[in-house]
């Protein structure tokens, strides 16, 4: 499950709907009603065709949520019986979810019986001025918390909230013995916007918009091109084994070394977007400590670059 699915689902459970994954779309029941799910960060033509083809005989709603604005190619020879959920939509949602907001929002329209609803000139300007909040792990771990584990380390007085950016890709690496593909390696993986230091990432992280803490947001310093080819060379150096292999031959036993490896050309990358992790930097009489306020997890400072 991508990111904006995640988001998807967490928006849609906390109104009530049972949610499940489906060969890469989302369906969503409550009570008599029920829609399913194309949850894209840039919808594609194809994208669109193989959802709507698959689901043609499905009787509730079609409901296609991008990020990126929609061409108008693909507007015009969109289907009457989609919804389009776009950036204001996910807003929409989220600020009633976290109580910024009264009314209904575009779920409401999921359990009304007069669909499919049409977007209007003014809801495409909206759909392509408007944008998402920063995408924010939330944080779990307070400033007092924080210095509490640092304990003794540092004899933390000072404490300072920052948020790192992370490029998210996820990936397909195949895996070749010489000429021969022998297996195939895929996930999702993150390159640090500042130390191009590339983490595992989690399939599911629960994601915030905005902070109400104080707190200074770190500009990535890579742009996204060279990141991904940070995440590529990672991921041959990770992937690149070496084995060693029996052969029998002649009643003699051959021990010989075989390596595994990817070729970057062929490795794929889908960018997920760029994601803030929420960082306590801790400063002391003794040095410093930055600590993961989604995790708790300690980081050391060369993993930080500040």
């Amino acid at each position: 499950m991508t990111p904006l699915q995640a988001v998807i689902v967490e928006i849609l459970r906390a109104r009530g709907f049972d949610v499940e994954e489906q060969d890469g779309h989302l369906l969503a029941r409550k009570e008599d009603s029920e829609a399913v799910f194309c949850v894209t960060r840039r919808a594609e033509q194809k994208d669109i065709d193989t959802f709507l083809a698959r689901y043609a005989d499905f009787p509730g709603r079609k409901v296609l949520v991008t990020v990126d604005p929609l061409p108008p190619s693909l507007l015009d020879g969109l289907e009457r019986t989609v919804t389009i959920w776009g950036r204001q939509d996910m807003e929409r949602e989220l600020d009633l979810m976290e109580g910024g907001a009264d009314g209904h929002g575009p779920v409401d329209e999921l359990l009304a019986t007069d669909f499919p609803r049409l977007l209007s000139a003014d809801d495409m300007d909206i759909l392509r001025d408007r944008s998402v909040g920063e995408r924010i792990v939330r944080p779990v771990i307070t400033a007092d918390e924080a210095v509490d584990m640092t304990g003794n380390a540092v004899a933390g007085f000072r404490q300072e909230l920052r948020l790192m950016p992370y490029y998210v890709f996820g990936y397909v690496c195949p895996l070749y013995h010489r000429d021969e593909r022998v297996g195939v390696e895929s996930g999702t993986l993150s390159v640090n916007g500042r130390t191009q230091r590339v983490e595992p990432w989690p399939e599911v992280r629960e994601l915030v918009y905005s902070m109400e803490e104080p707190h200074q947001r770190l500009e990535a310093v890579i742009a996204e091109d060279v990141a991904a080819e940070v995440a590529k060379r990672e991921l041959v150096r990770i992937y690149t084994v070496d084995r060693e292999h029996v052969v029998e031959e002649e009643h003699v036993t051959l021990t010989e070394k075989r390596r595994t490896a990817p070729r970057e050309e062929r490795i794929e990358l889908e960018h997920l977007g760029m994601f803030f992790v929420p960082l306590w930097y801790v400063e002391g009489a003794h040095g410093t400590v930055v600590v993961d306020a989604s995790t708790g997890r300690v980081v050391s400072e060369d993993h930080c670059s500040f």
